[in-house]
């Protein structure tokens, strides 16, 4: 029950798997809900219930994960956690039928009958659906992973490559020389000077970010006053730094080995024990990244 799983609360998610709610409600009344539901308009009547429905399935998936971000936090969210959040959204659609029976007039039953009808309509077809896409999440994720790992091993066997692509060709090349980091807490008071090559990863810990690079080849840790956003914005001329997670921007040179889960990756990176996460929203953009720096 405590196994994470992978669920996205977008509105571009959330709005289709809603529409398709709203289909499944309708069909499933219209084959086996009686032919005497609805009246002469039945039609009419179970597109009504259909539209109800998405929109409780979206107030439920959408709106209400948006406003409390931090109960339905990513990074957090476990089998469990869903299941009890499948009974809040069938719940949601249960209210929805009830309001729209009172108001067509029909008959229908208390709202616990009503919400006993919904879940044992609709409660194994939503679990069933999310844990197939999460198995899909999870073939991609192993299998890009996997790629990822065989690329990086090639790149291990390779001599280091510090020239432009186009000076290859060039007899005269010369080594791309980078200059010095220098990140700065919000006052200016303490200032940090690194090499990009020093540089691991950077976590956002509230209003202060934990630096960690290496001195010597060991790790050390420096926290400054600042933002992730603004430490991504001083490194954005450096394509090597990547933001992966809403908390974590990370040295995608220093990455020595990939893990895939439903969720995304994990991290390893030389000289770091802790596992750098790339949530599911940086996927894409992390797969290109580092095809580029391959």
């Amino acid at each position: 029950m405590n196994r994470p799983i992978a669920e996205d609360f977008s509105f571009k998610a959330q709005i289709w798997q809603s529409i398709q709610t709203g289909i499944y409600v309708f069909l499933f009344v219209y084959f086996f809900g009686g032919s005497s539901f609805g009246g002469p308009n039945r039609v009419g009547v179970l597109t009504l219930f259909g539209a109800g429905c998405t929109v409780s399935t979206l107030f439920a998936n959408w709106l209400v994960p948006t406003l409390l971000s931090r109960i339905y936090d990513e990074d957090r969210w476990v089998v469990w956690k869903y299941i009890l959040h499948t009974f809040f959204v069938l719940f949601c659609i249960s209210l929805g039928n009830q309001l729209l029976l009172v108001l067509t007039q029909n008959d229908y039953p208390s709202f616990w009958q009503m919400y006993l009808i919904v879940t044992l309509i609709g409660f194994f077809p939503i679990i069933s659906s999310v844990f197939v896409s999460e198995r899909r999440r999870l073939k991609r994720n192993l299998a890009q992973a996997q790629e990822l790992n065989r690329q990086l091993t090639q790149r291990a066997g390779l001599p280091p490559t510090d020239y432009l692509p186009s000076q290859q060709t060039n007899a005269k090349m010369a080594p791309v020389v980078e200059k010095p980091i220098l990140l700065s807490s919000e006052n200016g008071k303490e200032r940090l000077s690194l090499q990009p090559e020093q540089l691991l990863y950077v976590e956002s810990v509230g209003n202060y970010v934990d630096v960690y690079w290496l001195n010597r080849n060991e790790c050390q840790k420096t926290v400054l006053r600042s933002t992730l956003k603004e430490v991504a914005d001083i490194l954005s001329i450096y394509p090597q730094f990547f933001r992966c997670h809403r908390a974590f921007l990370v040295n995608l040179k220093m990455v020595n080995q990939t893990e895939g889960n439903a969720r995304g990756y994990q991290l390893t990176l030389n000289g770091v024990s802790p596992k750098i996460p790339v949530s599911r929203t940086y996927l894409d953009a992390f797969d290109a990244r580092m095809n580029e720096i391959l």
